[in-house]
């Protein structure tokens, strides 16, 4: 029923031609405008009435693009959604783009949502990949360290999985380069270090692969009831990594 409301209210303002009214999207929308890490939640709870009402906002209202684009994704990753949600998603986003140029935010949910899609509509994957490199691009310039080094891991997400020249824009070494910066900003977050080793490993560099895994299973280390046995993993681990090295 929630649903009703903001759907009718759409049609009425069609029909009528009026050009505001009371907003109907969720009143949790957070200002958006500023491109600053924590000026916006990218991925809060919502349901499928919430992004339906954002839409119906998002044309008077940037905010309501920038929520609703950020709500599709979620709803796609958390399985709630499919390819059309994740294209209306898209259109949101390009709206928040649109209005919201100087928002690291907009210029993130446009690329992430561009990649939902493609993962979704592989005929069109390809010519979305120019669009997720733009925005990733954007994004990264505006606020780096947003979504735990999103932008960057996005990249390297993106030169790592898409195909190589002349087919499109793969490369293994830039994949490598982003991947690092990712670390760099926001060593914690686990994806971000496993991309770098996935995409040493694809760049011919397992030595340098077999470190950064060690590094990762040294910040998983449990309690001290079971370190013993992780600990002495993690050394046969080092031991391996600098057989490789020599070889």
């Amino acid at each position: 029923m929630k649903l009703v409301i903001p759907m009718l209210f759409g049609v009425v303002c069609v029909l009528s031609g009026c050009a505001s009214g009371p907003s109907t999207a969720p009143q949790r929308s957070i200002d958006a405008s500023a491109a600053r890490p924590g000026a916006f939640d990218l991925w809060q709870d919502c349901d499928m009435a919430d992004a339906e009402a954002w839409r119906l906002a998002a044309p008077r209202d940037a905010d309501a693009a920038l929520s609703g684009a950020a709500c599709h994704a979620f709803l796609v990753e958390q399985g709630q959604g499919d390819l059309k949600t994740a294209e209306a998603g898209r259109r949101l986003a390009q709206q928040a783009v649109d209005a919201l140029p100087k928002s690291a935010e907009a210029h993130y949910l446009l690329a992430y949502l561009s990649g939902l899609e493609a993962q979704r509509n592989p005929l069109k994957a390809l010519a979305l990949v120019p669009v997720i490199e733009r925005e990733a691009l954007a994004a990264l310039k505006l606020n780096p360290a947003l979504d735990e080094a999103g932008p960057a891991r996005m990249l390297g997400d993106l030169y790592l999985q898409a195909p190589a020249f002349p087919v499109s824009i793969g490369d293994p070494a830039l994949a490598v380069d982003y991947y690092e910066q990712a670390v760099e900003l926001a060593p914690d977050q686990s994806e971000n270090r496993l991309g770098l080793v996935d995409a040493l490993l694809t760049e011919g560099r397992p030595a340098d692969a077999c470190r950064q895994l060690q590094r990762f299973w040294k910040g998983l280390i449990p309690g001290e009831s079971s370190s013993g046995p992780w600990e002495r993993g993690l050394e046969l681990q080092g031991r391996m990594c600098e057989a490789l090295q020599e070889e």
